[in-house]
């Protein structure tokens, strides 16, 4: 029956087809006229078909067949979307020949031969298989189509005006096919997945737009990069998706653009960081996340680099301006409501539901009774001990820039003026501090004063080369994650000080205040390692100890640059793998400045090519770099396996370094840039470099 209805059937389709191809000119849009009414005609019978229609995705493939390769006489099981990535073939079903190129569609109807011939290079494709009917009872009209022109069934082409979008939904819809899911919930996923592709091929062949000759391929860069930039892009992944050489790419976008396709994805998203940051009240951490920055000190750079001003502070002007700005700050509360603290009985019918969720509610408890234990004390005048951030008496004060040149027996109590503006009162010189950071352990061990806690502290002490040698001296307790330390844990432990970062900590500010003095730190701002280490030394009285440290390692530095002189002209790269086996950020002279500096640091050559503020470099992206030494950075547990996979490139053994055997390893804690990383990177270029 179906073959009987397939035979009266394909004359019509073939000739509807053939029209199609016709009607649809190279840069998939329609033609006016007469040919522009019969596809619009077609356009109008596959919505109301693909509206009633029950579909099941049978099959989802993505292939690649080699130069010369042919598929022969291959009888489709079902019904098919076959969607070109890239490279060229003829395809054939039945009597009807699509020369096909890249990001071309072509369908085709169950018991349809499937012919194809591929002429140059490899030709990558999808095809998806499905089965779609008419539900009975349904429209006359519909049967009627049905009968006259079955579109399930009809081969036909289109090469669509914004491929990039398709060519991401069927990437998804591969992977959800893929996943292992059960099948009614892998159906459910694909079925959905599938009517989203539909929906957005039978849109495109809709618009309108004008015609796209010679900027096609700039066009197509922009639209991925609009689509994907809150992922890992790099210049390789946009030239590979189009097809097309890095160069050629780079020459033609800047031509039309004045921009690279780097500094126009920093441009994509910083605009859409900006954005979050006026219109939401996400942190600016999950605002880095959020446009595809993975490393939030390369997110503050990037942002400071290209506006003038910090993700903290152009926030802060925001809310200042308010309804005048360019980003206004809109606020959906009403103003006839009042907002109330959570009430006991609140928490007490949350309890299981939070706990179930990670929550902890015996910490909200013992935070609300430390809230009200220093709420009784300053009404009543009684000192809290150490714990009070107000003092009834008088008290000596000076800012933070003042403190550096005060004399180190400066008689406790001090004023802090901290990141936030607040005047941060330290009763007495800070022996029990605790650290919101991990970043921040290794300044204190330089200032002789161990933190008693801090967060992520197991794991960092015992995987960070530069903190190794303190795990077995000092006693450091681990406070849990960085954005949610735990506060219970923090006001057992009694602390002198607590140190936090701006930005980072604002949420936990409150209730860490209840429990000791806090100094926020602005980490957001191009602090050199000898201003950093100042600052944290006016906490707790060690300023000499600093500027003889700073001295030490200083002149550490000048001896080591000193005997790497003999390779001035030899370029020198530092490369942080991403985890992927196959992708690095390039630590330029933002990350290790110290590495580069010709006067006071090590006066190595930069590559001088990349300048990406932390966006990822593919290893053909290196190639272009090609430095005479390559110092690789990675956990220290898993170099062995990054190396291992690295030399089974041919791209990478083709670079210079890897040829002469000037690749080394360096501990992932040098992206710290503090003290210790600073002495640790030295004495390893030192080692490395001196004997080769």
């Amino acid at each position: 029956m179906i073959k009987q209805k397939l035979r009266l059937y394909w004359p019509v389709s073939a000739f509807f087809s053939l029209l199609l191809r016709i009607v649809i000119n190279y840069n998939g849009r329609m033609n006016t006229g007469k040919w522009g009414v019969i596809a619009t005609m077609m356009r109008k019978e596959l919505m109301i078909l693909w509206n009633h229609a029950s579909v099941k995705v049978m099959d989802v493939r993505h292939q690649i067949v080699q130069p010369g390769e042919k598929i022969t006489a291959y009888q489709l099981p079902a019904s098919v979307f076959l969607f070109t990535v890239r490279g060229r073939a003829v395809v054939q079903l039945n009597n009807v020949m699509y020369p096909v190129h890249t990001f071309h569609v072509i369908h085709g109807g169950k018991g349809l031969t499937l012919n194809v011939s591929v002429t140059d290079n490899e030709w990558e494709y999808y095809i998806i298989f499905y089965k779609a009917m008419i539900p009975l009872p349904s429209r006359q009209e519909i049967m009627n189509l049905l009968e006259s022109r079955n579109w399930f069934l009809s081969p036909y082409s289109i090469v669509p005006q914004q491929p990039i979008t398709l060519l991401d939904i069927l990437d998804h819809l591969r992977s959800v096919w893929d996943n292992g899911d059960e099948d009614d919930l892998r159906q459910l996923r694909a079925k959905g997945l599938f009517h989203l592709f539909v929906c957005e091929l039978l849109d495109q062949m809709d618009e309108q737009e004008e015609v796209i000759t010679q900027h096609d391929l700039v066009f197509l860069a922009k639209q991925y990069i609009h689509k994907h930039y809150a992922e890992p892009i790099t210049l390789a992944a946009i030239a590979q998706t189009l097809n097309y050489s890095i160069p050629y790419l780079s020459k033609q976008f800047k031509r039309q653009t004045g921009h690279s396709p780097i500094d126009y994805l920093i441009g994509v998203r910083l605009k859409k960081a900006k954005d979050l940051l006026s219109r939401t009240d996400a942190t600016l951490q999950e605002v880095a996340e959020g446009v595809g920055y993975t490393d939030f000190s390369y997110f503050i750079r990037a942002f400071k680099k290209h506006t003038g001003v910090t993700p903290g502070q152009f926030k802060e002007q925001v809310l200042r301006i308010g309804e005048g700005s360019e980003y206004p700050m809109k606020r959906l509360r009403s103003d006839l409501v009042s907002l109330s603290n959570e009430t006991y009985n609140l928490i007490v019918v949350e309890n299981h539901s939070q706990k179930d969720r990670g929550i902890d509610v015996k910490g909200k408890m013992h935070k609300l009774v430390l809230g009200l234990a220093l709420l009784l004390s300053a009404c009543s005048g009684t000192p809290m001990g150490n714990g009070g951030t107000q003092h009834a008496t008088p008290v000596a004060t000076s800012s933070a820039t003042e403190a550096t040149s005060q004399p180190t027996e400066q008689q406790w109590p001090r004023t802090y003026v901290d990141a936030l503006g607040k005047e941060v009162v330290i009763p007495k010189e800070p022996k029990r501090i605790v650290v919101t950071h991990f970043g921040m352990m290794e300044y204190f061990f330089a200032l002789e004063t161990p933190p008693i806690a801090s967060t992520l502290a197991d794991r960092m002490l015992t995987t960070f080369e530069t903190l190794k040698p303190y795990a077995s001296t000092a006693t450091v307790k681990d406070i849990g994650e960085v954005r949610t330390p735990n506060l219970e844990m923090i006001a057992d432990l009694n602390p002198d000080l607590v140190v936090a970062f701006s930005g980072t900590h604002n949420e936990v500010y409150a209730d860490l205040s209840s429990i000791s003095p806090v100094a926020m730190i602005n980490n957001t701002e191009d602090r050199s390692w000898t201003e950093t280490l100042r600052e944290y030394a006016k906490l707790i009285g060690k300023e000499q100890l600093a500027e003889d440290y700073i001295t030490k390692l200083q002149t550490l530095m000048g001896e080591a640059r000193e005997k790497l002189a003999k390779h001035k002209d030899k370029s020198v790269t530092f490369l942080r793998a991403t985890g992927d086996g196959s992708t690095f950020y390039v630590l330029d002279d933002n990350d290790v400045s110290y590495a580069y500096d010709q006067e006071t640091g090590l006066g190595l050559k930069s590559p001088g090519q990349y300048k990406l503020e932390g966006e990822v470099i593919s290893l053909e992206g290196v190639t272009v770099l090609n430095p005479d030494y390559i110092f690789v950075v990675d956990h220290a547990d898993r170099m062995d396996t990054t190396m291992a996979e690295l030399n089974q490139s041919k791209v990478w053994q083709s670079l210079k370094a890897v040829k002469e055997k000037h690749v080394f390893p360096l501990d992932v804690s040098i992206s710290t840039k503090g003290p210790l990383a600073i002495k640790y990177t030295t004495n390893k270029v030192l080692e490395f470099m001196s004997t080769n």
